[in-house]
């Protein structure tokens, strides 16, 4: 049974003119329980927007999102997201920065000390648990967000191009991090990105979103054949298709081709 199910999302907005700007048109797919999905596109076809859709945190005009068969309203628990800023609280160690979401939902105090330890050593921040964000590099503060998300044990977790800002080298790292996080906890993940070997290094299937009104355009399988191999025949093979078919099909200038 699907774990999610996207079914004729549509979204509409009111510019600051007044006129009617049309974001998601007719968006389908479903994602299978345990499944890594990439969400791709060109840059302002509104996959944030179908993420934040996704995570109850903005309203549809049309259609509806399930999870196990129930309508998404509002954010849930069940939901987990990751953004672009890890979002930490600087007066917080990253202990409690990792703590904070079962604090909030008065999970007791004996399964928040597992939780956090378990966490926080998946994601190697051992040994610093009681340092400050200002304190850590931009890889291991975000590291602290995954570690924040998966230890509110999700079914879902959307994450919004969350290496975006970090260098070459910590993403590829973080990558290979997630892939093994993931390996371990099989949680569903829905994963935005706009470099497209991120895409097929980390996803089991890519969707290819249109250009503005987005619809889907495509959606590729990922062979990994086992232990991911960034220079996997398959996988480039598949990126340079994900290429093609944007450039066939709208505004290649914010894409990053650069990963492998």
């Amino acid at each position: 049974m699907p774990n999610v199910c996207v079914k004729n999302v549509s979204k509409y907005y009111t510019s600051a003119d007044g006129n009617e700007v049309q974001a998601l048109k007719d968006v389908n797919f479903t994602v299978e329980e345990g499944e890594f999905i990439c969400i791709v596109g060109p840059s302002g076809c509104g996959k944030s927007t179908l993420l934040e859709i996704i995570a109850g945190l903005l309203d549809i005009t049309c259609g509806e999102v399930t999870l196990d068969d129930k309508k998404v309203k509002g954010t849930s628990r069940d939901i987990g997201v990751v953004f672009q800023d890890a979002s930490l609280f600087p007066w917080r160690t990253i202990y409690k920065n990792v703590a904070f979401g079962m604090e909030v939902a008065k999970i007791p105090k004996k399964e928040q000390e597992e939780r956090v330890a378990k966490y926080i050593d998946m994601v190697n921040l051992k040994g610093f648990e009681h340092k400050y964000p200002a304190q850590l590099s931009g890889g291991m503060r975000q590291r602290t967000g995954l570690a924040r998300t998966f230890a509110m044990e999700p079914e879902v977790i959307l994450m919004d191009e969350p290496f975006s800002a970090v260098d070459h080298l910590t993403r590829c790292k973080l990558q290979e991090e997630l892939i093994s996080i993931w390996e371990k906890e099989k949680k569903t993940i829905i994963f935005v990105t706009h470099d497209i070997n991120e895409a097929v290094y980390l996803a089991d299937r890519i969707i290819l979103l249109s250009p503005r009104p987005s619809t889907v355009q495509r959606i590729y399988e990922v062979p990994h054949h086992g232990k991911r191999d960034r220079n996997a025949k398959d996988l480039i093979h598949i990126a340079n298709e994900v290429m093609i078919d944007i450039n066939n099909g709208g505004n290649l200038d914010t894409i990053d081709n650069n990963s492998i």
